[in-house]
Formats: C-alpha cells, structure tokens, sequence
C-alpha cells in the first residue's frame, strides 16, 4: 500500500507538471524555442573611400572573400581548424594565432579567420560549409592604399578591433583606423553594421535567412591633398630621411605631407607578422614616426626670421643699423662663430638674412631677450599644434614661453639667448610648424588653422599686427635669399619655374671640432653627426598661392640638400597649374 500511494503521488507530481509545462507556460516556452532558433548576424559595412582633392583614389576597398567562424557553432574546433588550415596552407605560426584570437572573442560573435580570399580559395571551402557548422564564407572587400609608399604616415593603416572597440559599438572582425586619416576621420569613414535574421537548426547551421537589413557604406573623405604635389615631394625627398609639407596660403590647406622613410600600409589588413612589427620598432630609421607632425627639430637659420620679426616688433636698435661680423662674436671666454669662417664685415638686417649671418643674429638676440624672442615665436605658431587633424602632434619647444614651468623660472644666460636667436639650442619646431610660418608671412599675417580636408573655408586663429613695411623687408629678403648670387639658396632655387622666397636652414647636430685658429679640424663625418638641412618658402613671389617647408635629417647643408627638394614641388605646382591658372614667370622680382 506504501509503495502504490508513493507511486501515485509522483504520478500526480509529474501530471501537474505537464499541465502547467503545455497551459500555463506554453506561450513563453514557445517563444523561446522560436527564438533558440534565431539568430541574428551582423553584416559588417564598407569603409568609405578617401580620395584626394581631384577625386583620385587614396584608399580604396577591393572584392574578396572573408573566412569567419563563431566558436559557439562549431562541434570539434581543432578538427575544423585543421580543414581550414589543410585549404589555405596555414603556417603552424598561423594557426597558433588564429586559435589564440578565437580564444580572446565572444563564442557568439563572429570571428575573422582570413581576409582578402579569392574565390579559387574560398570555394572548395564554401562547398563544405555544410559540413563544418560554424564556418561562413562571405563576400566582402578589402582595404587598399595605391599609394602605399607615398601616404604611407598620411593615410594610416587599419587594424582589427580590439577590446576596446567592441566595447564602442565596433563588431569582431570588423577593421578600424589606427593612425593617419584611416583614423582621424574614422566615424564618417566606418559606416553602419547592418543584420540578417537567420533561422538555424540543432547544430546551429543556418536554415534559411527570414529578415534583412542592410548595411550602410561609411561616406567618402575628400582630402586637400594634391597627390601629384605628394608623389613629386616623395621622388624629390628619395631614399633620404626627412619630411615635407606643403600647403595653401590662402585656404590653410594642406597639399602635401609626406615623412620617410615609410611603410608597407597594405600589410596590415589581415594582422601584421610581429617579427616584421618588431622589425620596423628596432630599426634606428624609426619608418613608424611621422616627422611632418611627430617630431621636432632645431629649426637652424629659419628661425632668424622669426627673431628679425621680433627685432622690428620690439624696436631693437639693430635693425634699423648694422655691425660687423669678424666670423665670430667673443662672449667671455667662448667665441660664438658665424657659418663663414672669414665674415660678413659689415652687414644690416636685409644681408643678414639673405646670406644667413650668425653673428648679426647673436647681437640682435641679445638686444631683444628670451621673452621677446619667445612671444613672437608664440604669436607666429610655434610651440604650439597647427590644428591639424592627424593625432599626436607635438607642440615643438620655444624656450621661456612657459613661465609657470619651472625651468622657465629664472633669468636665461645671454650664451642661451643667442643660440636660440639662430635656431639652436632647446628651440624645436616641426616641418608642419614652419610651413605654416612662411604661409603666414605669405598671406600678410593671417595664421590660419590648418585642415586636411578639401574646399574647407579658411579658419583665421588670429591676425598677426606686423608695423609698417616690416613684412615687405622681410619677404624681400626672402626672395633675395633665392634669386641674388650670395643668397643661401641661389644655387638651388634661382631658375624654380615659379618665383619664389624662402629661407635655408642648416641645424647644427653636434659642435664642430676646431684647432687653435678656428678652422674646422678635417675629418670622417659620420652620418648621425651630420646636419640637418632645412628650406622654407612660398611661391610665386608677387602672388602666393602655396608655402611649404623641406626637412632632411642628417642632410647636410640648407641650401645644396633641402633647396633641391623645395625647387622639385614647386616645379610639379608650377607645371600642374600651367594650363589652369596664370603664373608669375620664374624672373619676376
């Protein structure tokens, strides 16, 4: 009797159950075997394309095939793993890292395996699908840089997202920018993700699709950028370190920029080897860095234009008169020299620019102060970013223009004061920096804000006040620097198809040995030892359209490695431009 009454009550605990399993909760269990059998798959967009300001191609997306797997879906991992690497002849170093990124994702998201797949690869796979739950084969396109070589720090690169991303909104698998425009404009270049609602069986393969939306390109980015003007700068700069920018005087736009050496963009979209990582963050060249915009430098003999602005801002009495220059100026017990051994003799502001005198610039350095050469810095945008929309900018370093630094706090000997006045010593600027100097001096003052973007109007930080003719005495100068016989850059610029002015530079890297009288001890100059080579300009003379700034590092002198360079650009503008727009002749004064 026990034994039945203990039967029943189970019958009526597991009749009860029923009842409420098939009435009460039917409709929600339902649903939610409905949605077990859903699933819903992100479709990942197309990057928009980036083209420069004629509408030429800078980055564009090619068809392929992509290869995912969602971990989630697939039965035996190491056995689908090693299908797919029999098919597409994976390394043991390739699979080792595909099955180490399978770890580090969601098991219900997708992950990507290998990109940019024909379809004589991808089809022997496809036709196995079924086979291999998990697996997706889909079209798709890949990212690619024409100009690799010459956009190289410009245009950036992609990556695959990382934690960081997916916590943003971005799916696995998809690529995100990392550095250059790729990044700077990647919420207008990315795109929207769309779904497909999928119904899939026991085992997670789908069935059949039941809804669709799609998914939204990401918008084309027009640059300013002149890829004739960034091919010419590239051919010009060659295999030598160094870095150009050039823009418009007028808009602040920018129509070149370059750095070297570079890097192979291309390699990254499907995940860069780390030993060729490793390789490009070992090598002394340092291709990662982009010197236009990331580095700074001495600015040698173009700063003397600054400090000849300060000089007539400031009424120092030295530009209204002259000195002498013996080749050396005796400050205690050191002698300052000036680049030519045997001297300048007397010599006023306008020569002094014109044939780079160091010793005119020592005394006018001295007669105006670190505050006054520091203000004047600030005021024409150095030690400070241009606007530029590329990350990680420095600011560069104008000595005293921080009081509230400590090192700043206290008076500056008049040895500091000096070399600054000339570019030396802890004054820094990048290439960018000085281009938009010499734009600024172009366009009579205006210190506009640069941009990257095309038929962007010009932003105005703010409009320099320069007194009386100071601008016309110093833009003279400049183009004598250029078109006279003992100007730094005559040999090099005289016969530029446009007529332009400029300023040569020639930063010193370590002190020069000398003997007892001052001559320079003769000697194997190692390449790290040597200069480095500026010019900075505009063009053409009466009526500038573009200014630009040339650096090479470890160059050499000014005038003979980076005078060559500028003159190479400006010829590429003059001949684009012929046909469009009338040009001053090269001879015009």
């Amino acid at each position: 009797m026990v034994a039945s009454g203990i039967m029943l009550l189970l019958l009526l605990v597991v009749t009860g159950r029923l009842v409420q399993l098939q009435w009460k909760q039917h409709e929600g269990l339902f649903l939610q075997a409905e949605e077990n059998r859903m699933e819903m798959v992100p479709e990942l967009p197309l990057r928009g394309e980036i083209l420069d300001r004629h509408g030429v191609v800078l980055a564009q997306n090619r068809v392929s095939y992509r290869l995912s797997l969602i971990p989630e879906r697939v039965e035996h991992l190491s056995a689908t793993l090693d299908f797919l690497g029999a098919q597409l002849a994976w390394s043991t170093r390739q699979r080792q890292l595909i099955a180490r990124r399978i770890r580090h994702h969601r098991p219900d998201r997708p992950v990507l395996l290998q990109d940019k797949l024909i379809w004589s690869r991808a089809a022997p796979i496809a036709s196995r699908q079924y086979h291999w739950p998990g697996i997706e084969i889909e079209a798709s396109s890949y990212r690619y840089y024409p100009f690799s070589k010459q956009t190289s720090h410009l245009i950036g690169y992609l990556a695959l997202a990382n934690r960081h991303d997916l916590h943003q909104g971005v799916h696995s698998g998809e690529l995100v920018g990392r550095s250059g425009v790729e990044r700077a404009f990647e919420r207008q270049l990315h795109g929207t993700a769309g779904y497909r609602q999928e119904e899939v069986d026991a085992r997670g393969r789908r069935v059949r699709i039941l809804s669709r939306e799609p998914s939204q390109v990401g918008k084309p980015v027009r640059l300013s950028i002149d890829i004739v003007l960034q091919q010419a700068a590239s051919a010009a700069l060659g295999s030598r370190t160094g870095a150009v920018a050039v823009l418009d005087v007028h808009s602040g736009e920018v129509l070149a920029l370059l750095s070297k050496p570079g890097y192979n963009t291309n390699l990254f979209i499907t995940g860069l080897e780390q030993a060729r990582w490793n390789q490009w963050l070992a090598d002394p060249s340092k291709p990662l860095l982009n010197r236009a915009i990331q580095a700074a430098y001495p600015p040698a003999s173009t700063m003397k234009l600054i400090t000849a602005l300060a000089g007539f801002r400031f009424h120092a009495p030295l530009v209204h008169s002259t000195t002498v220059c013996k080749g050396f100026l005796t400050l205690a017990d050191r002698k300052l020299r000036c680049w030519k051994h045997r001297g300048h003799g007397r010599i006023g502001i306008t020569r002094a620019i014109i044939e780079s005198c160091d010793v005119f610039f020592y005394r006018l350095g001295d007669q105006l102060g670190m505050a006054h050469l520091s203000v004047t810095a600030r005021d024409w945008g150095l030690g400070e970013r241009t606007g530029i929309e590329l990350f990680g900018e420095v600011k560069g370093h104008i000595p005293g223009a921080n009081p509230h630094h400590i090192r700043e706090q206290r008076r500056w000997y008049r040895g500091e004061i000096m070399i600054s006045a000339i570019g030396q010593g802890s004054v820094t600027t990048t290439p960018l920096q000085m281009a938009r100097v010499a734009a600024t001096i172009a366009n009579g003052g205006k210190l506009l804000r640069l941009t990257l973007l095309a038929n962007q109007p010009p932003q105005i930080e703010r409009q320099i006040v320069v007194q009386g003719d100071t601008l016309q005495t110093i833009r003279q100068a400049m183009r004598h620097v250029v078109s006279s016989w003992s100007g730094t850059g005559h040999r090099a610029l005289s016969q530029a198809k446009l007529a332009t002015a400029g300023k040569t530079g020639t930063a010193q890297v370590v002190r020069t040995k000398r003997d007892a009288h001052g001559n320079k001890i003769k000697g194997r100059v190692m390449q790290r030892d040597r200069d480095h080579a500026w010019f900075m300009g505009y063009a053409p003379f009466q009526h500038p359209e573009i200014a630009l700034a040339v650096f090479v590092e470890h160059g050499g002198h000014g005038g003979k490695v980076a005078g060559p360079i500028a003159r190479a650009i400006i010829d590429a503008y003059a001949m684009e431009h012929a046909a469009k727009h009338p040009i001053n002749s090269a001879h015009d004064s």
